[in-house]
């Protein structure tokens, strides 16, 4: 079996509430439409009718409740199109995805052929020396942001060593770690990350770096609030008050954290004011929804820095009130590497030289983040140390 074998690797895209499409077609799309501005010269170029595009672009949006393309009309050129933030947060998310798992197949692919020919010969085949490069699953934010991209071109110009990541949610990650398919995990949900370590999954773990958790809200609605509540208080008014709530819903770290603080207020949220978004990509996606619906939400403070949703949503609480359980706002960002002793095929060794890296060179790169273009940085580095 050779690499090309895997070019015949199909992605089909289950959309809740939607027929499957195909992941591949919808991907590519995107794809050509960055590459090429425009959805029509995108659809020529891969065979597809622009009636099918349109229609694959719709169906994806729809069920996904993002923009994934805005289009420019008229001008000389007749107009064009671009992704949106949404859409190219989701092609590289799937990118990542897709590179994971064609290194994983290679992988399976070689270790196939080295039984074949250790069958035929007798003799082990000889093996390549290990790779050198890393894989990542990552929280979304740091991706969202761009700083991840910065910390691995500046890792791999520094060392040579490439690092991959998936972009996913803190529970997804975690997931993915526990099936030894990551060398290393980027997460802030204390709760799983605890267990993680716990159960001997994790060799280390490094607090990185930190933001804080902002409630926002539209900004017609946050006058109607009594703002000397905490952030409980706040939850609780907007309950009873039976305002719109956006939440995630997907074991992700932002979730797990406006579930703590619906704990702490006493609340188990419930009916219509209380939607959980479906499938919706990230708090980017998020925020954008909130927008539309008029609603409330909890997001960490870059992505609703990063957001377009600055005016109509407005922050209604956040980490630096001094207020009680203002604490259950803090937003940590840890680094575990795996454990290569309970999960075989795990890149120890590179792992420990990126974690080295962030704490000794890579702590320039996070402190500073953000604070040229928005006047304050998006992430604060902690200092972490190596042990």
């Amino acid at each position: 079996m050779k690499k090309k074998d895997l070019n015949s690797f199909k992605f089909l895209l289950e959309l809740e509430g939607e027929k499957r499409i195909s992941g591949n077609n919808l991907f590519d799309l995107l794809d050509n439409i960055n590459k090429r501005g425009s959805i029509s010269r995108a659809a020529s170029a891969l065979g597809f009718s622009y009636r099918y595009a349109w229609g694959l672009l719709r169906e994806a949006e729809k069920a996904l409740n993002v923009q994934l393309v805005e289009k420019q009309a008229g001008g000389a050129s007749g107009g064009g199109a671009s992704l949106t933030l949404e859409g190219s947060n989701l092609l590289e998310q799937y990118r990542s995805f897709r590179d994971e798992v064609e290194d994983r197949l290679q992988r399976f692919i070689d270790d196939a052929d080295s039984s074949l020919e250790r069958q035929s010969t007798g003799k082990p085949k000889k093996r390549t020396p290990s790779r050198r490069h890393l894989l990542m699953a990552s929280t979304m934010e740091p991706v969202e942001a761009g700083l991840l991209d910065v910390l691995e071109e500046a890792f791999y110009r520094s060392t040579g060593i490439l690092v991959k990541h998936i972009a996913v949610g803190s529970g997804r990650a975690l997931e993915i770690a526990r099936e030894g398919k990551v060398d290393m995990v980027l997460t802030h949900a204390p709760d799983l990350e605890e267990e993680f370590m716990s159960e001997g999954l994790g060799a280390r773990k490094i607090p990185l770096m930190a933001n804080d958790f902002v409630l926002v809200g539209p900004s017609t609605l946050v006058q109607e609030l009594d703002r000397d509540f905490g952030i409980t208080g706040m939850f609780k008014n907007i309950a009873l008050s039976r305002f719109r709530f956006v939440s995630r819903g997907d074991q992700s770290g932002t979730h797990l954290c406006e579930q703590k603080i619906w704990e702490a207020a006493g609340v188990a949220p419930s009916g219509d004011w209380y939607m959980v978004s479906p499938g919706v990509a990230g708090n980017l996606g998020i925020l954008s929804l909130a927008k539309e619906k008029e609603a409330f939400t909890l997001v960490d403070r870059a992505s609703y820095i990063l957001s377009k949703s600055q005016g109509s949503l407005e922050i209604v609480k956040n980490g630096e009130d001094k207020e009680e359980n203002s604490s259950l706002l803090n937003n940590i960002l840890v680094l575990i590497t795996v454990n290569y002793e309970r999960l075989p095929n795990i890149n120890n060794k590179e792992a420990d030289r990126f974690a080295r890296w962030l704490l000794e060179e890579g702590k320039n790169f996070m402190a500073d983040f953000g604070k040229e273009r928005f006047g304050e940085p998006l992430f604060y580095f902690l200092n972490g140390t190596f042990s």
